[in-house]
């Protein structure tokens, strides 16, 4: 039945029927156009507002189940710091593939904020940088995974523990879908209309953390039976960890008039990036294909399943773990501190917060000590203070105490001069009952003090010996 063209006949057969029915009051006559009005009202449509106008507000409430796959198909170069301020170009091919349930937990207009909780049943990718190939995968422990985006931009972590770095690169990747009704323009529009996307979500689509310039528009080209065909178009400018991004996007979405959702998503994505403290930069082109498919309900995630899991994004739940592949033990940090060097004879990490160096933690297996023998801590300043000569640097503070578990940390600290610049050092020997050891150094400008908090401390505290590899 076409209901539009309905309309006009039935409204005319009841005008003739009222008309000839003379006993009807005013009133009466009132009160059965306001059910006629009610009854039209609640015909089948598709939020159709005027001849060519739709709209284009997406249906969001808490509960809602959705299937989501995800490709991205990256192809560029990437960029390496050289000497004498130079850069040297390393090619780079990546293919990455992401499928998940996912289940709105929270939606608040007021707050900008959206929740979910998603079931990955794949996260990976294949990494080809120069001659070099990676195949990583998703933690298989670590599949449920939370999702939040709000003022404050997205957070992802998992409720069954602390995601490897390899881990959070492989699902918060281009494309995330609780950015994608963020899109909308989320008001009326006619075919031919245009709107500027909001930069919050546009920023999270594209991997940012903040776009500061962006000309990037929708437009509603046109309705195709239920669907609204959109296009996405322009360019952009922003930072993500406070290193410099530039991008162009031309984009494809479909939009469910029915359901009210982006249900289809292809975009190629062009994408310059600056070399930052602890990443190098980039300039590649991205094709991402996103589908999203509604579910009455997840086995997964429904409130049984849930219910005994903290989806709740308390203090330690962003934190990442840290387990070199050459090197017998793990620990777990913030996710300012990023890995530069895995060897078997000595890890780099870096603390890098919003694009400012703020501190390097070099960390190292020692050989075994006899059983029971331990190093004292006036041995441990003798040998720090001999590592400073260079440097003139003097021992401020020094300490050792004994964790639960039997560790035995030695600590002292040191300031001095590096370069015409005031450096200060922090030391810590690790030490347990079987005679395994390990050592890490702290470097950062004094300025940076602040800034570093109790990182350091976090890092030690977090410190476990486990078995080395083969």
């Amino acid at each position: 039945m076409n209901t539009d063209a309905s309309r006009p006949l039935l409204v005319d057969r009841i005008a003739d029927e009222l008309s000839r029915n003379t006993r009807l009051s005013v009133r009466h006559r009132w009160f059965v156009a306001g059910l006629l009005a009610a009854w039209i009202s609640l015909l089948p449509s598709v939020r159709s507002l005027a001849a060519d106008t739709y709209d284009l507000t997406p249906d969001l409430k808490a509960g809602q189940v959705q299937q989501v796959q995800a490709v991205l198909e990256v192809r560029g170069d990437l960029l390496v710091a050289a000497d004498e301020g130079g850069q040297e170009k390393v090619p780079i091919v990546v293919t990455g593939k992401v499928s998940y349930e996912e289940r709105l937990l929270a939606v608040s207009e007021s707050k900008h904020l959206l929740r979910s909780v998603r079931q990955y049943h794949d996260a990976s990718a294949e990494v080809k940088v120069g001659q070099g190939l990676a195949h990583p995968k998703l933690n298989s422990e670590r599949r449920l995974i939370v999702a939040q985006l709000g003022e404050g931009g997205a957070i992802l972590f998992s409720p069954q523990g602390p995601l490897s770095r390899d881990d959070l690169d492989l699902v918060d990747i281009q494309g995330n879908s609780l950015a994608v009704p963020g899109l909308l323009p989320c008001r009326p529009v006619q075919a031919g209309e245009r709107w500027p996307l909001g930069r919050e979500s546009l920023a999270v689509l594209l991997g940012l953390d903040v776009i500061t310039q962006s000309d990037v528009q929708g437009t509603f080209e046109k309705r195709d039976g239920q669907t609204a065909i959109l296009a996405i178009e322009g360019a952009a400018e922003g930072s993500a960890e406070g290193v410099i991004s530039k991008i162009v996007i031309r984009a494809k979405a479909n939009f469910d008039l029915s359901r009210r959702a982006v249900t289809w998503l292809a975009a190629n994505i062009r994408e310059q990036r600056e070399i930052g403290q602890a990443e190098p930069g980039f300039d590649v082109t991205a094709r991402l294909r996103l589908a999203l498919s509604p579910q009455n309900q997840s086995e997964s995630l429904n409130d049984q399943a849930l219910s005994a899991v903290n989806l709740t994004a308390d203090g330690g739940a962003t934190l990442l773990q840290f387990r070199p592949q050459k090197s017998g033990f793990e620990l777990v940090h913030d996710r300012r501190w990023r890995a530069m060097l895995d060897r078997h004879d000595v890890c780099v990490l870096r603390c890098v917060d919003r694009g400012d160096l703020i501190a390097q933690c070099n960390i190292s297996e020692l050989a075994d000590a006899e059983p029971g023998q331990r190093l004292t801590l006036e041995t441990f300043q003798q040998q720090v203070l001999q590592s400073l000569t260079s440097s003139a640097g003097q021992v401020t503070e020094a300490s050792q105490n004994t964790t639960e578990d039997g560790r035995r940390v030695l600590r002292v600290q040191a300031a001095g001069i590096a370069s015409e610049v005031p450096i200060m050092w922090v030391f810590y020997h690790l030490s347990n009952d079987s005679g395994r050891q390990a050592s890490l150094s702290f470097t950062f400008e004094s300025r940076m003090l602040d800034r570093l908090a109790d990182g350091d401390r976090q890092l030690v505290e977090s410190f476990q010996f486990v078995s080395r590899p083969p």
